[in-house]
């Protein structure tokens, strides 16, 4: 592209907005285009070293309104630790909408909270959870993916109160992480979905594992970044021919006035095996 993009990633809770495309996101950043985040819930209740974990095992939780403390002040820590992570990644601009993660819901308060941020950022690129994963219904990630794209939808669109114009978003690409990897539940018989599009990012792979060592509240630092990073972005990576990637699926085709090869896929051709298995084979050091 000739000129800057703009870049919006919405996740259901706060490490979806990187933990799934950081590295792509730290290329834009890079390349000059302008990259925000969006998450939709505070994410407390999930994988939370407090909230999710000792309370697991306890006799009894606190009362109501001793918890709703606990929750409010374990959603400050996570705020400050994407915050950071995303700061790792070169993206300032984060906004946090702070709904519960009990229970998440289509709802139009939310959808046109999400329309009016699209008028007012007017990305290019919306980057979110694909709105199958799972069983499509009580999955988190799914009803976030059918949030942002009832959104995009109404962002075509006036609302009284909103002064900023319509916007279209050119392209959606879906996390391919949760959606178009192994079957491992009934509701992947759906299936069918793959991953049309892969982002390499060897050269951030460090910088993403140091942004997942930032989310200290829910586990992912240490042993299971590195865990992650290899069983997701390193199988990705394998699939698209470079140490590590990050997989999406593309909401809909694109038109070309050529046909299109990448720069990787001409470099592979001309390469021997033995040269793409090397190229592919580079794991980040644990130390």
């Amino acid at each position: 592209m000739s000129e800057p993009l703009r870049l919006l990633s919405v996740g259901a809770h706060p490490a979806d907005i990187f933990d799934q495309s950081g590295g792509t996101m730290a290329h834009h950043v890079s390349r000059g285009d302008e990259v925000g985040c969006v998450v939709l819930t505070h994410g407390a209740r999930v994988h939370d070293a407090v909230i999710s974990a000792e309370m697991f095992h306890r006799d009894e939780v606190p009362e109501g309104s001793e918890l709703e403390e606990m929750m409010k002040e374990r959603s400050d820590v996570k705020v400050e630790e994407v915050r950071t992570a995303c700061n790792i990644l070169g993206v300032q601009d984060v906004l946090f909408f702070g709904a519960d993660d009990a229970v998440l819901l289509v709802t139009p308060e939310t959808v046109k909270r999400l329309a009016r941020v699209l008028r007012e950022k007017r990305p290019d690129i919306v980057l979110t959870h694909f709105p199958k994963e799972g069983d499509g219904l009580t999955n988190a990630h799914a009803v976030a993916g059918q949030i942002v794209m009832h959104a995009i939808g109404f962002a075509n669109n006036v609302d009284p109160g909103d002064r900023n114009p319509p916007h279209r978003v050119a392209q959606v690409f879906y996390f391919g992480a949760g959606a178009a990897r192994l079957r491992s539940t009934l509701w992947d018989s759906e299936g069918g979905y793959y991953n049309d599009v892969f982002i390499d990012i060897t050269d951030v792979i460090d910088r993403k594992l140091a942004s997942l060592d930032c989310l200290v509240s829910q586990g992912y630092s240490g042993a299971y970044a590195r865990k992650r990073i290899e069983t997701n972005d390193g199988a990705f990576g394998v699939a698209a021919g470079s140490a590590y990637a990050e997989g999406f699926i593309s909401a809909r085709a694109e038109t070309h006035h050529y046909l299109p090869l990448t720069d990787l896929a001409l470099k592979q051709a001309r390469s021997s095996d033995h040269e793409n298995i090397n190229r592919y084979t580079y794991r980040l050091p644990t130390d």
